[in-house]
């Protein structure tokens, strides 16, 4: 799918057939709380929709952070820190290294959590912050910029998600400093 075509998601609307037997669902009440879900009447599957989590850091140097500017959907050319899906199997502190690494070509060591936010109908976002210890700063596919800013430089009208200007003004506030956004 082309970034011209319909931004598509898994959503309880969207979901239409079992992956277990794709038998096409229907909606019922599941015990114990009544909570209307996605049901099987083939197999009796409950296709239960959780959010996916997505790990991000906020890499520092020198007392400026490196955002990224997207150059896909959703959010291009908005700023954001580097940060994605976390893969099954992997632990949601690799895949934040894992993401930086792809998105920056830096490799980073954790240096604390920052916060987890959660959002109705988005991912789980959980950010680090994060020290540069080697690599060399490299875009990528996603996005067609990085910058290090400090914190009186941060495009706060240009941010792409709630996540990152949360995020960057708790980062902010961390410092001592008021957060211009």
């Amino acid at each position: 799918m082309s970034d011209h075509d319909t931004h598509r998601v898994l959503a309880p609307e969207t979901i239409r057939f079992c992956p277990l037997c794709a038998g096409a669902l229907g909606r019922e009440a599941v015990p114990p709380d009544q909570r209307e879900q996605a049901v099987c009447p083939r197999c009796r599957f409950v296709f239960y929709l959780n959010p996916k989590v997505v790990a991000g850091t906020i890499p520092e140097q020198d007392g400026r952070i490196l955002l990224t500017r997207r150059s896909i959907n959703p959010g291009r050319g908005l700023w954001t820190f580097p940060g994605g899906f976390v893969d099954f199997g992997e632990t949601v502190t690799d895949a934040a290294q894992r993401e930086t690494l792809e998105e920056t070509g830096l490799r980073v060591e954790l240096a604390g959590l920052l916060n987890v936010y959660s959002y109705p109908s988005s991912p789980v976002i959980i950010v680090y912050r994060a020290r540069v210890t080697g690599g060399n700063l490299t875009p990528c596919a996603e996005n067609d910029a990085l910058e290090w800013l400090k914190p009186s430089e941060i495009p706060w009208e240009t941010l792409a998600f709630p996540s990152t200007r949360d995020a960057l003004r708790e980062w902010v506030a961390a410092r001592g400093e008021t957060p211009a956004g």
